[in-house]
């Protein structure tokens, strides 16, 4: 029995970190669903979301992705892992956006066959959404090659002349506003004031508010779905019962990541990525296994050694480094 119990925290650790045990609301996520819901009702074709590698971005799109529809109806939506090409090929491209959406001919025919199929699709969804639109979400956008950018532009023109609208979500990493400067020198003005006037750096977590509001999330997640059972009742559940909360940590969280911030000589506002906050809290929790009880207390030193577990102090000298390469 023991040992199930201890299978079932490791599965839902890994998940967790994975992004794929339940999508958290955040300040940044509750930001970028105030920025979508304009962009999509206000006639955009597109924006790039930018930001450094662990920062929560595409967890966040998922989420707000999620929660549109209760605001604006529901719409089609198709998220694309960008895989890197040393030479963009159409066929390829098209194959992979038609396995994105599990299309039952996606192996099948030309290139041209694979677009159109791809197309058609999209309409057929597109022009009944209460936006008159598709979003395809495309995850590591900075791989794009211009080529793609070309392919995207037809397929928007396909759906312009369909009567409705295609949005482009490019999220990657901060070459993306590099690949944007590039295009407008390049005189590539159609790509730009289509898919990329519409921009927002992503941030991580700025703030012990911060911090208190996502753990506070933590506390009122029902995990499984579906059951009566909280997130953190799987790890502490005595504490729970006997009313501890895991907002409460947020404080010594904050403290111990400034601290490790400051240590390394780093200025400017503190930025913890959501990934390593997410190691962090994974790995207090497993330490207080052992030490569940009523009346529960996490000693300042635990949260200090789950902190530097969660690999936060080694991406700062990453940081830094690259900071004194751009000098």
């Amino acid at each position: 029995m023991i040992d199930i119990i201890y299978k079932e925290r490791t599965n839902l650790s890994t998940r967790l970190l994975a992004g794929r045990a339940f999508l958290i609301k955040t300040p940044q996520a509750a930001l970028y669903l105030k920025l979508m819901s304009s962009w999509l009702t206000t006639g955009s074709q597109g924006a790039i979301i930018y930001g450094r590698p662990r920062l929560g971005k595409t967890s966040a799109t998922r989420w707000t992705l999620h929660m549109l529809p209760e605001i604006i109806g529901r719409f089609p939506v198709v998220e694309i892992p960008v895989r890197g090409q040393f030479v963009a090929s159409e066929k390829a491209f098209f194959q992979h956006l038609l396995t994105c959406i599990k299309h039952r001919h996606a192996m099948i025919g030309t290139a041209g066959d694979k677009r159109d199929r791809f197309s058609q699709w999209l309409i057929n969804r597109a022009i009944r959404s209460p936006i008159n639109g598709a979003v395809l979400f495309l995850d590591e956008a900075q791989l794009l090659q211009n080529q793609h950018y070309d392919w995207l532009v037809n397929i928007s023109n396909e759906l312009d002349k369909n009567g409705c609208r295609l949005f482009c979500l490019l999220v990657g990493q901060t070459e993306l506003i590099e690949k944007k400067n590039e295009l407008i020198n390049e005189g590539r003005e159609q790509i730009v004031g289509r898919f990329m006037v519409r921009e927002h750096e992503f941030v991580g977590l700025v703030s012990e508010k911060d911090i208190i509001s996502i753990l506070n999330e933590f506390d009122h997640t029902i995990y499984p779905s579906g059951s009566d059972k909280l997130f953190a009742e799987s790890f502490i559940p005595l504490g729970i019962h006997s009313g501890f909360k895991l907002a409460s940590l947020g404080p010594g969280m904050w403290q111990t990541f400034e601290k490790l911030w400051l240590e390394q000589g780093l200025f400017g506002q503190i930025n913890i990525p959501m990934h390593y906050f997410t190691s962090a809290l994974i790995s207090t929790l497993n330490i207080m296994v052992s030490k569940d009880k009523c009346n529960l207390s996490i000693s300042h030193d635990v949260l200090v050694n789950a902190v530097s577990a969660s690999g936060f102090k080694e991406s700062l000298r990453i940081l830094k480094a690259e900071s004194r390469s751009r000098q």
